[in-house]
């Protein structure tokens, strides 16, 4: 991991703030959720410019220049903002960033998709068609919300993340053992979170999208994901050769506090083990794994010899999980890959 940076948006709402102009008990959303406050996107920030900032973060944490990076690294970027149609946000992040000569391949934006990532970089590695790969994702559903919708208000936040891989050797003082991957695709759960497209008219003007607001069915994603996420895990284990109990932390994408609970009930894991910036950022869907990661990174939760349990799920349904192990200290300075 040769570099990682990340960025949050700048504005930020209270949750007890949110549930009186919903009506609702200063405290309700709150409890239902677990997370007190979320980052939003501030006047002149979307998912896009937050993404440009992280990776250019990533890139100057890894003693990288765009200009000078070319066909040996690829660009996979994960977004959902909502920011244009074409071109593809991966693209346009590249342009906008400089890195006008790299490979780039877009993926869809949902919450476990870095785990896929993951694995193919180490493909690319292993097959010696990549020497770095550089993980990013954005996001932003801030806009696409039902105001009044007081089973979606609260949950969401807007950030980006970039991490910057390679091949190492030995000796690399930023080096970590991927000991095993797994990832699945459940998608008898494809309608438990929609956006539908209701109606596109085209006049002299250009083409009108008239869309509904996101829809979630909350207790349906918990079900499956009780039902899915313990099966990724376990093959997991099985690949690194750990015992249930034979990890240190586990950085899990952060849907709400509520939720990670009932999981890690489920899979037996102590919550003392599972950070959650969740509760002061919000759910940041394919962000909030690498942001988790780095925060840790900054706290100084990973040192020589952590071992982690990496955990996503989300829409889909699709689900993966990794198990890491670090082979030296990984702190980074308090705020310097992040705001």
């Amino acid at each position: 991991m040769r570099g990682i940076g990340y960025q949050v948006g700048g504005g930020k709402e209270l949750n007890a703030d949110a549930a009186v102009r919903l009506g609702l008990d200063r405290d309700w959303l709150v409890q239902r959720t677990g997370i007190r406050a979320r980052r939003m996107c501030a006047e002149g920030e979307d998912a896009s410019t937050l993404a440009a900032d992280a990776l250019g973060k990533a890139l100057r944490s890894a003693g990288l220049e765009a200009d000078r990076l070319g066909q040996e690294t690829v660009l996979v970027h994960i977004e959902n903002g909502f920011v244009n149609l074409a071109p593809p946000a991966a693209v346009a992040l590249a342009a906008r960033t400089g890195l006008t000569d790299v490979r780039v391949l877009g993926v869809d934006g949902v919450c476990s998709e870095p785990m896929t990532v993951l694995d193919l970089a180490s493909s690319l590695f292993e097959t010696g068609r990549a020497d770095r790969v550089v993980l990013s994702a954005a996001f932003d559903y801030e806009r696409v919300l039902d105001p009044t919708d007081a089973g979606t208000v609260g949950l969401f936040g807007a950030g980006a993340c970039a991490v910057v891989l390679e091949p190492a050797a030995a000796d690399d003082p930023r080096r970590f053992t991927l000991l095993g991957t797994a990832w699945r695709t459940d998608a008898q759960g494809a309608g438990l979170g929609v956006i539908p497209v209701r109606r596109l008219h085209r006049d002299a003007r250009g083409v009108h999208i008239d869309a509904g607001f996101y829809a979630m069915d909350g207790q349906g994603l918990t079900r499956i994901g009780l039902r899915a996420v313990p099966l990724v895990y376990q093959d997991v284990l099985r690949r690194a050769a750990w015992r249930p109990d034979g990890f240190d932390l586990v950085i899990a994408h952060q849907p709400n506090v509520k939720l990670l609970e009932i999981l890690m009930r489920k899979l037996e894991i102590p919550m003392r083990m599972v950070p959650t910036p969740v509760e002061e950022l919000g759910n940041m869907g394919p962000a909030s794994l690498l942001i988790n990661l780095a925060i840790a990174m900054e706290k100084g939760l990973i040192k020589n010899g952590t071992k982690v349990m990496l955990l996503a799920f989300g829409l889909g349904f699709s689900c993966g999980a990794a198990a890491i192990e670090f082979h030296s200290d990984f702190s980074l300075r308090q705020g310097s890959a992040g705001k």
